[in-house]
C-alpha cells in the first residue's frame, strides 16, 4: 500500500529551504557545526552486531555512518561505561556470572567485574541470522573506546583476546589500542547520551574532563578549525570538525547542567519521547518542550519515530523550525520509514526534518540518502561484507 505522506505541500514547501545536505565549514552558529541530513549510527548498530561493542561501533565506522551515537553510565568505581539499560540483564551473561544480581543497576558493579560480562552471545541467540560465532564475548566498553574506533584503532588484546589494561597507584584504568588494519578511512564524530544522570552526581563534569583527557574537548586544547569540511570526497571527516561531538539526554536537570558545563558551545539536543503519545498530546506541551530546549541552550530536539512512523507531526516540526531549532529522529529501521518523513521517489530531495536521522541500518540510510541525492557516495560493501572484512567470522 503506498505510504501515506507526512508532509502536506505547505508544510513542505515552507520547510525545504537550504534542505540539501552541505559540506560547507561551520558558519551559521552551533548548529551549523553538524551536517544536513547526518547519519547517526544508534548504539553502532542494533541490527548487524550486538549494539554499543566494539563490533557494532566499527561496523559503523567502516559504513560511513557520520555519528556513532552511545549510552553512557558509570561504574561502582568511577569508570565511565557504555550501556543503553539501567541493568546488565538484557544483553549480558550477568545472571550467569552474578547470580541474584541481574537487576541490580550498572552503577553497582565495578569495572573489572563488568569486564568479565559476555555482552555478545545474547545477541547470537536472539538473531541468529546475523549471529557470528566472533561475536561471543564482546566487551561492555569504557567510553574512551568509542573515541578511538571513531579514531580508526581498535582494542589492543592479549593473544587469548583479553584486552590490555593497567591499573595505577591512585586506581584509575589505563587501556591500550592499535592501529585498526581493516580501517578504510572514515573519522565520525560522536553523539554521547547520559543515561540517567540524576543518579550520577557530576556526570556532566565527568564526560567534560574525560574529553579533555582523550583528546575530544573541542573547548580544550587545539580547536579545530572553522575550514574543516564535514567530508573529504568519499570519507566522512565529521570527527575532525567543530561539530564532533554532541550531548544529549532527556534528563532536565541533565540539560540544565551540559549548558553549564559546556556552555553552549557544543552541539546539544534534548531528548523526548514520542510526541504524540501521553502528555506530549495535551495543548502548550509542545511549545513548553521548545521554550525549555532555547532555555537549556540545546540547538536540537530528538524525537521518537512513533509507533506508526509519524512521531514528528508536520504541526510541531514546524514549530521546532520557527524557533530556530532542528530535530533529530530516533531510531529508522526501514527504508519505509525513511520514506514516511521524506517522501517517496528517486531522487527526490530530503527535507531538513529530521536534521538527522538516529539509525540502526547505517547501511540503508547512506543509500537512501544517495538516491535523494544529498550524499555523494553509497556504501562500498554489504554490511556481511564489512563484518567479515573486520575479522567477525561466522
Amino acid at each position: 500500500m503506498k505510504i501515506r505522506m507526512l508532509f502536506s505541500v505547505a508544510v513542505t514547501a515552507a520547510l525545504l529551504a537550504g534542505c540539501a545536505g552541505n559540506n560547507a565549514p561551520a558558519t551559521a552558529g552551533v548548529q551549523g557545526y553538524m551536517p544536513d541530513n547526518a547519519v547517526i549510527a544508534h548504539r553502532g548498530t542494533i541490527f548487524w552486531a550486538p549494539e554499543l561493542t566494539e563490533a557494532a561501533f566499527r561496523w559503523a565506522r567502516n559504513t560511513g555512518a557520520d555519528y556513532l551515537e552511545l549510552d553512557v553510565h558509570r561504574s561502582k568505581d568511577s569508570v565511565l561505561v557504555i550501556m543503553h539499560d539501567k541493568t546488565f540483564k538484557r544483553t549480558t551473561n550477568v545472571a550467569e556470572l552474578f547470580p541474584g544480581r541481574e537487576n541490580d543497576p550498572v552503577g553497582t558493579f565495578t569495572w573489572e567485574e563488568i569486564m568479565q560480562l559476555d555482552n555478545g552471545s545474547a545477541f547470537n541467540k536472539k538473531n541468529p541470522d546475523q549471529a557470528r560465532q566472533s561475536f561471543v564475548g564482546q566487551n561492555v566498553l569504557v567510553f574512551e573506546d568509542v573515541f578511538r574506533i571513531a579514531e580508526g584503532k581498535r582494542i589492543k588484546r592479549n593473544p587469548d583476546g583479553s584486552r590490555i589494561f593497567t591499573k595505577d597507584e591512585t586506581g584509575k584504568y589505563h587501556f591500550e589500542y592499535e592501529a585498526d588494519p581493516a580501517d578504510n578511512g572514515h573519522r565520525p564524530g560522536i553523539f554521547i547520551e547520559t543515561k540517567i544522570p540524576d543518579e550520577y552526581p557530576g556526570l556532566e563534569e565527568q564526560v567534560y574532563a574525560e574529553l579533555a583527557r582523550i583528546g575530544w574537548n573541542p573547548l580544550d586544547g587545539e580547536i579545530p578549525s572553522a575550514e574543516e569540511p564535514f567530508w573529504k570526497g568519499d570519507r566522512v571527516n565529521v570527527g575532525n570538525t567543530r561539530g564532533k561531538i554532541l550531548v544529549q539526554t532527556f534528563s532536565r536537570k541533565g540539560m540544565m547542567n551540559f549548558k553549564r558545563v559546556f556552555g553552549e558551545k557544543v552541539l546539544a539536543s534534548f531528548l523526548i519521547g514520542n510526541p504524540k503519545t501521553n502528555e506530549f498530546a495535551k495543548p502548550g506541551v509542545t511549545d513548553e518542550i521548545i521554550a525549555f530546549t532555547k532555555e537549556c541552550g540545546a540547538q536540537f530536539i530528538g524525537t521518537n519515530l512513533g509507533e506508526e512512523n509519524d512521531g514528528l507531526s508536520p504541526e510541531f516540526a514546524a514549530k521546532i523550525h520557527a524557533a530556530g531549532l532542528k530535530a533529530n529522529v530516533y531510531s529508522f529501521n526501514t527504508v519505509e520509514q525513511m520514506e514516511k518523513y521524506f517522501g517517496e521517489g528517486e531522487g527526490k530531495k530530503a527535507s531538513p526534518l529530521p536534521g538527522g536521522m538516529i539509525t540502526n541500518r547505517s547501511d540503508l540510510t547512506i543509500d537512501f540518502y544517495h538516491t535523494r541525492k544529498v550524499r555523494t557516495y553509497k556504501t562500498e560493501k554489504s554490511p556481511q561484507e564489512i563484518l567479515t572484512d573486520l575479522g567477525y567470522n561466522k
